[in-house]
């Protein structure tokens, strides 16, 4: 397993990010709580000095687990709502400058503030996200809540992108990974395609779902 875990930026996008703004969209009826958790975590791009690229992907990503907790299909299996949509925003708080030297995976210094910020639901959803983690037994994402994380990152640069595009790109600017994540792209769609079926839009629509 890698010790520095391939960076997320990307230096320019070719599309409108929907994240250029704060995303507030309701779901699960009048439940008001699910809507304010990107003003949530405000402080805490402020706190840990987001750089801009760091920033505009936390917000892709939290935008798109919004966009699949709204389009959960009646009967679905329940999830943690609050949990996933939260860790969508601060799932790469380890790539926090401030955290700059440490030499452990960005995904493991995630769960480790989010654990000393007092927020423990979100921790292993944290823990989990990296594209490799389904290459490792002790990291692959288990629960209905970690997968949906997982896939958001998945789908998340600083737009949404197609899975097998953005691991490779994300390849091509980190080579000395890309082995291991060429590996991992197969099981990250087979993920994909479990968290789609719970969802009532095809993986194809969802750039359109969080705009």
């Amino acid at each position: 397993m890698m010790r520095s875990s391939p960076t997320g930026r990307a230096d320019s996008a070719t599309r409108t990010s929907p994240a250029a703004r704060t995303v507030v969209r309701p779901f699960f009826g009048v439940n008001s709580r699910l809507t304010k958790l990107s003003t949530k975590a405000e402080p805490f791009f402020r706190r840990y000095r987001y750089p801009d690229w760091l920033e505009t992907h936390s917000r892709t990503v939290g935008a798109i687990t919004e966009a699949l907790l709204a389009g959960r299909r009646p009967g679905a299996p329940r999830i943690e709502g609050e949990a996933v949509v939260l860790a969508g925003y601060l799932h790469d708080v380890g790539r926090s400058p401030l955290l700059a030297g440490d030499p452990r995976d960005h995904n493991i210094l995630s769960g480790l503030v989010l654990a000393a910020e007092g927020l423990d639901a979100c921790v292993e959803l944290a823990r989990r996200h990296a594209i490799y983690t389904v290459l490792d037994p002790d990291l692959v994402p288990r629960t209905a809540e970690e997968k949906l994380v997982y896939v958001a990152d998945r789908r998340g640069g600083q737009v949404v992108e197609p899975l097998e595009e953005r691991a490779r790109d994300t390849a091509q600017r980190n080579p000395r990974y890309a082995t291991e994540i060429e590996r991992a792209i197969p099981l990250a769609k087979a993920i994909e395609r479990e968290v789609f079926s719970d969802v009532s839009f095809p993986p194809e629509d969802l750039e359109e779902k969080v705009r």
